[in-house]
């Protein structure tokens, strides 16, 4: 790992100039989300919308700036360096929060064409500092404790700054700590939101069926697929010994699900009872109906369509 800081393809160090891909540890102060910073409510109730001097074009939305983390050239509380970086993904935008760790690497910038050392400054996703999908935010405790001496003269940050001694994370969001992990299972593929929100591409795992709600059918056969999306994890009554342990998704006590099931069975509690609110309307009780379906007509070699309709019709 460099102990400095690149500006270019080449890097001075102690052991002479070194060639290669640099980076850096960070943590993030700002980030450009919009022509405008809109602050939370202060103690008044207040919110400022004032221009952000970051915000040049709708290409900055994302740029952060951000302190330097294990480095000689390492910052001092609220002391940035002087150029921005910008998300390197643009198909998957999670954007970091304030006071979360990021990885800092040099790339290439519009004016490539112009010469080698036209670069800029990219950072890669959070680290999973807490490994939460709500934040992973970890402050600079100089400044944390700065923060705590004077909290009620920053009611830029969201929540009531007099009263509220939260670790800022932004100038509108706020940590909710009923936002758990989910419990993966071996294959899984899980996208998770930082409000409850979640996309899992699992199977049934026949071997653990009393560690999840969708492998308890005698019939399933390990490995067959299931999709579930989730918005809003619901009420676990977790134990406050276990607040940090993952839960598993569940549609009895979830906010709004999405279940793509291929062989697994779905159990609900009590059907005539399951929340429609959404919908605005309540729900008859459930009468299982057998409804006899006529075959239709077929023909072929032997049998005519002639004859079958005459069988039909008579």
């Amino acid at each position: 790992m460099s102990t400095g800081y690149l500006f270019g393809p080449k890097f001075e160090s102690g052991q002479g100039t070194s060639k290669g891909q640099y980076f850096q540890i960070a943590r993030v102060k700002s980030i450009v989300m919009g022509p405008n910073i809109i602050a939370g409510s202060g103690p008044t109730g207040t919110v400022t919308n004032l221009p952000d001097p970051d915000y040049t074009s709708p290409r900055d939305i994302g740029k952060i700036r951000y302190e330097l983390l294990y480095s000689q050239y390492s910052t001092s509380k609220s002391k940035e360096v002087s150029e921005p970086a910008y998300p390197i993904w643009y198909f998957v935008k999670q954007y970091p929060l304030i006071n979360e760790i990021v990885l800092i690497i040099v790339g290439p910038s519009v004016k490539l064409n112009d010469g080698s050392t036209k670069q800029q400054y990219y950072y890669m996703p959070a680290y999973g500092m807490w490994n939460n999908p709500n934040h992973n935010a970890f402050p600079n405790m100089d400044e944390w404790a700065d923060y705590l001496n004077n909290f009620a003269n920053k009611p830029e940050y969201s929540g009531n700054s007099t009263t509220n001694r939260t670790l800022p994370l932004g100038r509108t969001f706020q940590e909710n700590a009923k936002v758990k992990d989910l419990q993966p299972f071996e294959g899984d593929t899980i996208i998770q939101a930082r409000f409850g929100q979640s996309i899992r591409f699992g199977s049934t795992v026949s071997v653990l069926k009393r560690f999840n709600t969708w492998s308890n059918n005698s019939t399933d056969n390990n490995g067959d697929p299931i999709t579930i999306i989730t918005n809003s994890q619901g009420n676990r009554n977790i134990k406050e010994s276990d607040k940090f342990n993952p839960v598993v998704e569940d549609i009895n006590k979830d906010g709004s699900s999405i279940y793509l099931t291929s062989t697994q069975e779905i159990n609900l509690v009590d059907l005539n009872n399951f929340p429609l609110a959404s919908f605005g309307v309540g729900i008859n009780p459930i009468i299982q109906q057998v409804v006899e379906v006529q075959r239709k007509p077929i023909s072929d070699e032997i049998i005519s369509a002639q004859s079958q309709d005459k069988n039909t019709i008579g």
